[in-house]
């Protein structure tokens, strides 16, 4: 992973080096990754001179295309040519190792090399992506539930087909006949909120709920361990691109910053599984001018039902 490698870039750094320090990616020598004295990451692309673009200056990372460079390498020698350099504004570790995740799924060092035309339409998308990581409003503990679901599945690819992207969708997983919630807590009670039109939809598919309880352990498991083992388990490319831009999105940008740890209990009772029609809901008449109806549920008596209904469910591919 980049991370690693700008990890030993960074550890490696040659006193009084006045220029890019860096690694190449891949046996031909097309893509570096290189860090500057203050430990910002760049990625090196060659191009062509006669390659004219505008450069992109944006507020987490910049396109400089085809300049003249020069990059010294961990074995003593250097590199010159020209090439178009991606950099980020950033050094804090956490976060360089989240955009980097994030650089390495856009510009994969299999698919090198890139055209500068590339490149451009590839930051536009980085930098409104970073836009919205930046300002999410980050709910840690539900991502974690959500992946903890996603990593029961007995095909994880199918699963995360059938994720729903956006946060503040109504239902986690929608499939073809079905659709799941997943409510995490980590109180010693599953009481959880919901809206009345979750538990009862007008439309005519069937609805269950995931009730999650966890227990915050140091022999846990952060969100990014969490997410980073399902990343692993996904071979689409483009499937997994979309999970982990899906995570950073969920997640916010302090997704490797957030240290707790939490974990299923070890008895197998932190997962229950419910029918939303066997569930209570407030009665509204259907006359009433009342909208948008929430209210709390406290789950901890009622009786999950067979954990196979959820396995069938992440099964199937969403639509």
């Amino acid at each position: 992973m980049l991370f690693e490698t700008y990890v030993k870039l960074v550890s490696d750094f040659p006193e009084g080096c006045d220029q890019l320090f860096g690694q190449p990616l891949n046996s031909d020598s097309s893509l570096w990754l290189s860090v500057d004295g203050e430990a910002y990451p760049s990625l090196l692309f060659t191009a062509r001179l006669d390659d004219h673009r505008s450069d992109i200056e944006l507020r987490s990372i910049s396109a400089h295309f085809s300049r003249d460079c020069t990059i010294d390498a961990a074995d003593g020698a250097s590199a010159s040519g020209i090439y178009t350099i991606v950099s980020l504004r950033e050094n804090d570790p956490d976060i360089v190792r989240m955009l980097l995740l994030v650089l390495e799924e856009t510009f994969n060092s299999a698919r090198a090399p890139f055209s500068n035309r590339d490149i451009a339409s590839s930051i536009q998308e980085l930098a409104n992506l970073f836009k919205k990581i930046g300002g999410a409003d980050r709910d840690i503990v539900g991502l974690w539930g959500e992946l903890y679901i996603l990593s029961c599945a007995d095909n994880v690819e199918s699963a995360v087909r059938c994720w729903c992207s956006h946060k503040m969708a109504k239902y986690d997983f929608v499939t073809s006949g079905a659709v799941l919630e997943v409510k995490t807590t980590t109180s010693s009670r599953r009481k959880h909120r919901f809206s009345l039109d979750q538990l009862r939809p007008n439309d005519d598919f069937q609805v269950y709920i995931a009730s999650l309880n966890l227990v915050e352990l140091n022999s846990g498991s952060t969100t990014a361990e969490l997410m980073e083992e399902i990343y692993s388990q996904i071979i689409e490319t483009e499937l997994r691109a979309s999970f982990l831009r899906q995570c950073l999105m969920k997640g916010g940008q302090d997704i490797y910053r957030n240290s707790m740890r939490l974990s299923a209990f070890p008895d197998g009772t932190s997962l229950a599984v419910f029918d939303a029609t066997d569930l209570p809901v407030p009665e509204i008449s259907p006359k009433t001018p009342i909208d948008n109806v929430r209210f709390d549920l406290d789950l901890t008596e009622f009786v999950s039902i067979s954990h196979a209904t959820l396995t069938s469910i992440l099964s199937s591919n969403g639509e």
